[in-house]
C-alpha cells in the first residue's frame, strides 16, 4: 500500500478496494479451486451460526449479500462500509432484509439486540479488528451464537508464491486474469491490513467470546482459511 490507511481516508481506500477486488464476483471465482474452497467456508460458518427462521441475524461486512441470501430467517440485517456493497445487498436481497452503511467499529444497533452475528472475511480489512469483536459482543444476546472466518495469511501467500512461480499453470489454478479478475500474491500488500492467523484470530476473540470450536479450510493440513463459532462471555 504507497498511501497509510487512516481513519480520514478508509472509507475512500475501502471503496475503491471494493470496486478493484469486488467480494460479489469472488462468490462466483473463475478458479474452481478457489470456489470450492469458498463454498467450503460459508458452509461451515452457516452451520456454526445455526441460525433458525425465528432468529434475529446480523451480518457485519455483508458485502452484496451473497451468504445473507442463503439464510432462513425472517428478520435479517447487514452492515457495509461501502456505498457499491450496500446497493449490490439491496439489489440482492430486496425486502428479504435491513441493509444499512456503516462502519464495523460502531455498529449502530442497541445492546443484546441480535440472536446471531457473523462476520466473514473482513476482519482482516478492517482498521482494528478487536474493536469489531467488541462491537459484535455488545449487540449479540447473552445466549446468543457469532461466527466469524479469517484467510489464514501466511499460508495462503506461501501457496500463492510457488503457484505463482510455475508460470500458466499457477495462474490457471489461481484463476487470474480470467474473466477480468485478477490475482495479486500478497492480499497484505493490498486490500488486508492484518495478516490473521488461527492466534491471532483467538486472540482478538478471546477477551469477549469463549471459543467454541475453530475450523481449518479445507482441511487442517491446507489451512487456507479459519472459521471460529464463539459463545459470549
Amino acid at each position: 500500500m504507497s498511501t497509510p490507511v487512516d481513519r480520514e481516508n478508509f472509507a475512500a481506500w475501502n471503496e475503491e478496494m471494493v470496486r478493484q477486488f469486488n467480494p460479489d464476483a469472488y462468490h462466483n471465482h473463475p478458479s474452481p479451486v478457489v470456489r470450492m474452497v469458498e463454498a467450503l467456508r460459508v458452509r461451515a460458518l452457516l452451520s456454526m451460526l445455526s441460525a433458525a427462521p425465528r432468529h434475529r441475524v446480523l451480518e457485519v461486512g455483508c458485502g452484496a449479500g451473497n451468504i445473507l441470501a442463503k439464510l432462513r430467517s425472517t428478520d435479517l440485517h447487514g452492515i457495509d462500509i461501502s456505498d457499491l456493497m450496500v446497493e449490490s445487498a439491496k439489489a440482492r436481497l430486496g425486502s428479504r432484509a435491513t441493509i444499512v452503511k456503516g462502519d464495523a467499529e460502531h455498529l449502530p444497533y442497541p445492546d443484546r439486540h441480535f440472536d446471531r452475528v457473523y462476520c466473514s472475511e473482513v476482519l482482516e480489512h478492517v482498521l482494528d479488528p478487536e474493536a469489531v469483536m467488541k462491537e459484535m459482543r455488545r449487540v449479540v444476546a447473552d445466549d446468543g451464537v457469532v461466527a466469524v472466518s479469517v484467510p489464514n495469511e501466511a499460508f495462503i501467500n506461501g501457496v500463492k508464491r510457488v503457484l505463482f512461480k510455475t508460470g500458466p499453470l499457477g495462474r490457471l489454478l489461481l484463476g487470474a486474469g480470467e474473466g477480468g479478475y485478477e490475482s495479486v500474491e500478497r492480499m497484505d500488500d493490498a486490500w488486508h491490513l492484518h495478516a490473521f492467523d488461527r492466534a491471532m484470530l483467538e486472540r482478538i476473540a478471546s477477551p469477549y467470546f469463549v471459543i467454541e470450536e475453530v475450523v481449518a479450510i479445507p482441511t487442517p493440513v491446507t489451512p487456507i482459511r479459519f472459521a471460529a463459532r464463539l459463545r459470549p462471555r
